[in-house]
């Protein structure tokens, strides 16, 4: 006799649309600000996009890196979604997981933005880190974008395996250690001139917030 399994069949919808969502507002981004996008886009290999717009940035908040910051957030919060599903598949059916998980990370890096502002304002590193957080966002923006094709396999056509999630994990940490790197490479002088702050605002903003969460998750 054949017996019957019960099969739970989740709906990819609001993934799509969120998918949809994305797609337009990079299409947005690129009518709206067509130079600034196309000298984004090789933001890891040129320093032109840097050198045109970092002096501009009186403060990151701005219609270009707002619209990207966007695709950033539900980008990272879509591979997390399926990463934690995928590990956990019980938490399929949990309500509203990937709301939480996205109204998480958006504050999570609101919160941490507002505490690197405070800080560097205290420690006179306020023009520095300007400097260092629009790097760091054109970089994780650039990362979100990178990030969607991939997201799109794992949602549609891949099944999934522990492997393919570290890959990406370590691919986003080698990334930002490369983005990193250039960012040494053409500030090393005002680095080595404050390199005790640098080293204590890397410590404390830039490695403790990570190692607080994931203590959080492994309990």
């Amino acid at each position: 006799m054949f017996r019957s399994i019960e099969r739970t069949i989740i709906s990819k919808d609001w993934i799509t649309l969120l998918f949809l969502v994305s797609f337009c507002i990079l299409v947005l981004v690129r009518f709206v600000f067509r130079k600034q996008f196309s000298l984004f886009l090789s933001f890891l290999f040129t320093n032109k996009y840097e050198n045109q717009f970092v002096s501009k940035q009186d403060d990151l908040v701005n219609w270009f890196s707002a619209l990207l910051f966007l695709v950033q957030v539900t980008s990272f919060s879509i591979f997390i979604y399926v990463a934690v599903t995928f590990f956990y598949p019980s938490l399929r059916t949990a309500p509203f997981l990937f709301v939480k998980i996205i109204t998480f990370t958006t504050f999570f890096i609101i919160i941490k933005y507002i505490f690197e502002k405070i800080i560097a304002v205290i420690l006179d590193l306020e023009s520095y880190v300007n400097t260092y957080n629009f790097h760091k966002l054109t970089t994780r923006n650039l990362f979100g974008i990178l990030l969607i094709p991939i997201n799109l396999l794992l949602v549609y056509n891949l099944d999934g395996h522990k492997i393919v999630f570290f890959s990406i994990i370590v691919t986003f940490f080698l990334y930002n250690l490369i983005g990193l790197f250039f960012l040494l490479k053409n500030y090393q002088k005002l680095i080595i001139s404050k390199l005790f702050y640098f080293i204590l605002y890397l410590c404390a903003l830039e490695i403790a917030p990570y190692l607080v969460i994931y203590k959080f998750l492994i309990k």
